[in-house]
């Protein structure tokens, strides 16, 4: 049994571009106003600047706080807490392939078909505490991984 937490590293990489984003908006709006020589500038820039950065840590704060288990690799079957799903058992589990853009990397959970409908699950491995390395090898202990570059 395998389980995997957010990185704190990648969070705090994040949190330091959105603070980077963010300073850029409030700039942005901050020149704009005062070029258009409103009188509450001030105010809209720092409303502004509240709700962009809100907007892109929010979740990001709160995942990371909770610091809960997000990828379970089980033998009954995978867990992904951001499905919502609970375990999906290996039988219903009909290929795994693992995707990589540039240094991004994705499993991809393909379900066989139920009542004609197949479904793929993603599983976004680059916020994980654990290298891709350890993850697949987790999986592979019950089901193969096929790598798509």
């Amino acid at each position: 049994m395998n389980r995997f937490r957010y990185s704190r590293r990648k969070f705090w990489n994040a949190f330091i571009v959105a603070l980077a984003l963010t300073a850029m908006v409030t700039g942005l709006t901050w020149m704009i106003l005062t070029r258009i020589g409103n009188p509450r500038a001030f105010e809209f820039t720092a409303a502004a600047g509240l709700i962009f950065l809100a907007f892109f840590s929010a979740r990001m704060a709160l995942l990371y706080f909770r610091d809960e288990v997000v990828l379970a690799i089980l033998p009954t079957g995978i867990d992904d807490a951001r499905w919502g799903v609970g375990v999906v058992q290996w039988e219903r589990i009909k290929e795994i392939t693992l995707h990589q853009r540039e240094s991004e990397f994705e499993l991809i959970i393909h379900l066989w078909p139920v009542n004609g409908v197949s479904e793929r699950l993603p599983i976004d491995l680059d916020t994980l505490e654990s290298d891709v390395d350890i993850i697949v090898h987790a999986i592979e202990g019950y089901l193969g991984v096929r790598s798509e570059y």
